[in-house]
């Protein structure tokens, strides 16, 4: 978005109108879907399709975001999956449950510990994040703006798939937090759950080195660089 972009989006969304836009826009949208190839940034979805062929499976996605725009999972949703998609702004929660009902969906943020953190919800919604850093980068170079500030409960993925999904197998683990990615991998309990493909945004070479060296010491490798997403597969499943 441009800066004019984010202004007038600000401004609608404090004069309470934009919600009212938005539920426009996702009618008009979904009128139009099923012509839709895919729904990801950068192919992530088209590429998890040919991946994974006509298996069905598992995925968690944290981070959902929209349930459609930008989605990685959505092509899988409407392919026959299921999952848990955490989603810590509640409009957009409240989007997942009317338009994904057959997954599990958790209104909360993700991190290395359960407890509380502040959650920083921007314009546009897809750069929210827990990262106090990422913001002060985000609004120092004008590629955002600050909508709230609140904070909001956290949990880990090893007790989401504890509580939700256990003992069945994650086949999709993907994470799009902007800047907290590194803590949500430290909160899998990778001696339990090892998901087939892990998907995870690195907006940085440094943090997509940290993140390429964390994984690795669980098993997986790098199959795949998509925009600012690195695709990891899990050796073990010799693919």
């Amino acid at each position: 978005m441009g800066e004019l972009q984010l202004s007038l989006v600000y401004a609608l969304h404090k004069l309470g109108l934009y919600s009212v836009l938005d539920r426009y826009r996702d009618h008009a949208r979904l009128a139009t879907i099923s012509k839709r190839l895919s729904f990801s940034q950068f192919g992530e979805d088209l590429f998890l399709r040919s991946y994974f062929g006509e298996r069905q499976g598992l995925y968690i996605e944290v981070g959902g975001n929209h349930p459609f725009t930008l989605s990685n999972t959505y092509l899988l949703y409407r392919m026959g999956w299921k999952g848990l998609v955490v989603e810590p702004i509640q409009k957009l929660y409240a989007k997942h449950r009317r338009l994904r009902p057959r997954d599990i969906q958790i209104n909360a943020a993700v991190s290395d510990e359960t407890g509380d953190l502040t959650f920083y919800e921007m314009i546009p919604s897809v750069l929210s994040t827990c990262d106090p850093k990422e913001v002060r980068d985000m609004l120092s170079s004008g590629a955002a703006r600050l909508l709230h500030e609140y904070s909001v409960p956290t949990t880990t993925v090893a007790e989401l798939y504890r509580t939700h999904l256990a003992p069945r197998p994650v086949s999709l683990l993907s994470v799009d937090t902007e800047g907290h990615d590194m803590a949500v991998l430290r909160g899998v309990d990778w001696g339990v759950m090892h998901p087939e493909i892990v998907i995870c945004e690195a907006n940085d070479d440094g943090k997509g080195q940290e993140i390429r060296q964390f994984l690795a010491g669980h098993g997986y490798r790098c199959l795949k660089i998509l925009g600012c997403n690195l695709v990891f597969t899990n050796v073990g499943h010799g693919k």
